[in-house]
């Protein structure tokens, strides 16, 4: 099946017969061709494409996430490169800010595929036997684990801490897109006390439900106090919001490891963590 990408991104599959854009010179032979879209705003592009492969083959179809497809089974190098694995579909918190809930409903656990590049939604709201086997699939993988798709740290248990240290980790993604955020990031900091800050990112979500611009770099900064990577994203809606050159800045500074570290320069621990060090002592 050839699979078809209005743009490339660092998700892509690579192999032969996954295309960016128009069809080219040579073209493989005759077969079904799926244009997937991910984003909204990329709904005309993946329209066009459609009409412009169908001008070459028979059976062109268009879907994925921007069409609210919930998502099935997963195929591990379909629509997503080699590597990823996805062991569960949707999600039980329903954010403002997230499509997953609409789309996907609430968490279903599915087959677990091989993979080292975690992208379920929300593992950590999964069972706990599922939650295991996906680690028992991890400690086989050749590469260090991301946890690409986000670990909930409302979710987060010490239980988790054994598992997490029984494998290689590259880097986990964790999240504080609200002020209400940063309490269970706290929670998350002492579970995961003595892991490196170049493993732990956070999604920070910046510009929601008219956060002003130093409220934003005050969050971003408290996620770095409490020893994690700020990484931070502009809200977006279906039709994409064009931000300001201030806005734009701050998003740069703070999803750049290298410029972040710059920006704050030596770590001074905030009270939270000097308090955990202390407990974790006695």
């Amino acid at each position: 099946m050839i699979r078809v990408f209005p743009d490339r991104t660092k998700w892509t599959p690579t192999d032969a017969l996954a295309f960016v854009g128009d069809p080219p010179f040579e073209r493989p032979p005759q077969q079904p061709v799926r244009v997937s879209v991910t984003f909204t705003w990329d709904l005309l592009e993946g329209q066009r494409l459609v009409k412009a492969w169908a001008n070459y083959y028979d059976d062109v179809e268009i879907g994925g996430p921007a069409f609210g497809d919930p998502g099935g089974e997963f195929e591990p190098g379909r629509f997503i490169k080699e590597g990823v694995t996805i062991t569960s579909r949707g999600c039980p918190k329903k954010c403002k800010f997230c499509f997953v809930p609409e789309r996907e409903g609430v968490v279903r656990e599915m087959p677990i595929k091989e993979g080292w590049i975690v992208q379920d939604n929300n593992l950590l709201a999964c069972s706990k036997g599922h939650v295991e086997k996906v680690f028992d699939m991890l400690r086989s993988q050749p590469h260090p684990v991301e946890f690409a798709g986000g670990l909930d740290t409302l979710y987060l248990r010490n239980w988790h801490r054994d598992l997490i240290d029984s494998i290689k980790i590259k880097q986990m993604f964790f999240a504080c897109d609200t002020p209400a955020g940063i309490k269970p990031l706290e929670k998350a900091a002492r579970i995961l006390q003595g892991i490196s800050r170049n493993k732990m990112r956070c999604y920070t979500l910046i510009g929601f439900d008219g956060e002003k611009l130093a409220d934003a770099e005050d969050r971003l900064k408290s996620v770095w106090k409490l020893g994690f990577m700020p990484f931070a994203q502009l809200y977006q809606e279906e039709k994409k919001i064009e931000y300001s050159k201030e806005w734009r800045k701050l998003a740069r500074n703070w999803s750049l490891p290298a410029i972040t570290r710059s920006i704050n320069g030596p770590v001074k621990e905030s009270p939270q963590m000097q308090m955990f060090e202390t407990e974790r002592a006695t």
